[in-house]
């Protein structure tokens, strides 16, 4: 038996802000040929330069990239189409080159080494479905996706102190491909999907244990990187937002959820839809004066939000 004051703190860093900390596994997912791999390896550029990652700020790391469909050229065709260029000596790769099977003890090798003095480590597996553990399991059963998977994955978490990544296939009916317990035992999801009418508009559907939700649109530039679309212009802001000014300025400096806003304001969405227009706008939010940051707290999705008055240089 345990009391709270018993528990020994594990500090978990952000890794990528308002998506990703230290010691989780995160799950990526989306219909083949939607990008997933050059979505994962924009990532990976941004962590080994330290630039921001669709606008959110990232915790420069070392990144091991596994990628069982690609090799070491194909990463490299795809980075200068991208015009990216990661940090070398911080982005190691295991490709269908150096293995014909890869198997999670040898990766776990490659990790161990690593870690032995390039830390943080980030990982990314592309993808799932190709990584043989040392026990076959069916990837529609709940416990064996749990016992044989994400306990070993969870471990590699445990015991090094990093973050992985793994990128999975959606079905046709736009669920994660196999058993619910792919979802349920990660600590975050990331879904893409394109629109029906143009491929070159996605939109981020994201769920975690840690952060609030968000549902952004991306658009796919003409390098093959994605970007965040800003819905709204200075010209016509949308009327939700406005309210939620409105309301932030009158507050001036506190701290709040976004059901605590529903509650108190005439806002007409849903929690998620008031948190993902927040999140969509920050950047004209602090252009305006508001500034809104991520509180940790043990019960509520908590955020904080000050207000000064914006400079003419803004305008």
């Amino acid at each position: 038996m345990k009391q709270l004051n018993d528990v020994k703190s594990i500090k978990k860093d952000i890794i990528v802000e308002n998506l990703m900390i230290s010691n989780g596994v995160y799950l990526l997912v989306s219909h083949p040929k939607v990008g997933k791999s050059m979505f994962a390896q924009q990532l990976a550029f941004s962590l080994t330069t330290g630039e921001d990652f669709l606008g959110f700020k990232v915790k420069p790391s070392h990144v091991l990239y596994v990628t069982t469909e690609g090799d070491l050229n194909q990463l490299d065709t795809r980075y200068n189409l991208m015009n990216l260029h990661p940090v070398i000596d911080k982005l190691h790769i295991i490709d269908r080159d150096d293995t014909p099977d890869f198997y999670i003890r040898d990766i776990k090798n490659e990790i161990h080494g690593l870690t032995y003095d390039k830390k943080p480590l980030f990982v990314i597996i592309d993808m799932l479905k190709d990584i043989k553990f040392d026990t076959n399991y069916d990837i529609n059963n709940y416990q064996e996706i749990n016992d044989v998977v994400f306990r070993k994955l969870k471990e590699l978490c445990r015991d090094y102190n990093l973050t992985i990544l793994v990128t999975h296939h959606l079905n046709k009916r736009d669920d994660t491909m196999g058993s619910v317990g792919l979802n349920a035992d990660v600590d975050g999801i990331i879904k893409l999907k394109e629109s029906r009418n143009d491929y070159n508009k996605l939109t981020l559907d994201y769920k975690s244990r840690d952060f609030s939700r968000l549902d952004l649109n991306l658009k796919r530039n003409d390098n093959q990187t994605f970007s965040i679309v800003n819905e709204n212009t200075d010209d016509e802001i949308d009327y939700n937002l406005l309210l939620f000014m409105k309301y932030a300025i009158s507050k001036k400096d506190f701290d709040y959820t976004v059901t605590k806003v529903l509650q108190d304001t005439k806002i007409m969405l849903s929690p998620t839809q008031l948190g993902g227009l927040i999140q969509r706008n920050l950047s004209l939010l602090e252009r305006e004066g508001l500034h809104i940051t991520n509180k940790k707290n043990g019960k509520d999705r908590l955020w904080h939000c000050s207000y000064e008055e914006p400079s003419l240089d803004n305008e």
